[in-house]
């Protein structure tokens, strides 16, 4: 990927100033699951690709560059580990874990939070575009 020409710090200004009016962007009814448009759906399967364990503050910025709430991007991240954790499991297959085996298991596991960049981000949201229209 390339990184635009425009500075990043201009990227992290902007991001900066929505941040400071976030919550009034995002649909705030309660009770009805919203779902998730095909490009919001799209830009994160491709930061799932780059990473299963984002950063906190990835969330923030991809929430505001794609008009969803950071806790429903949280949600969407642990769905979707769980449901490739199942589908690698297999469907035949029983198990039985005990608490110690579950806490071996979680320190074996590969578990690295990763921030990624706001160019990146700004780039795979742009690429997105591209791909959903």
């Amino acid at each position: 990927m390339m990184i635009p020409k425009e500075a990043p710090k201009e990227w992290e200004a902007a991001l900066g100033l929505l941040k400071l009016n976030r919550y009034k962007r995002y649909d705030t009814r309660y009770g009805r699951q919203i779902r998730k448009t095909r490009l919001q759906t799209h830009v994160l399967n491709l930061v799932f690709e780059i990473t299963k364990f984002p950063s906190t503050s990835t969330i923030v910025d991809l929430a505001l560059l794609i008009n969803i709430h950071p806790k429903s991007i949280q949600k969407w991240f642990q769905n979707t580990r769980q449901t490739l954790k199942k589908k690698n499991k297999g469907e035949d297959y029983e198990y039985e874990i005990t608490r110690n085996e579950i806490r071996c298991e979680i320190k074996n596991d590969d578990i690295s939070i990763v921030d990624i960049s706001i160019p990146t981000l700004v780039l795979l949201v742009e690429n997105a575009k591209k791909q959903c229209s």
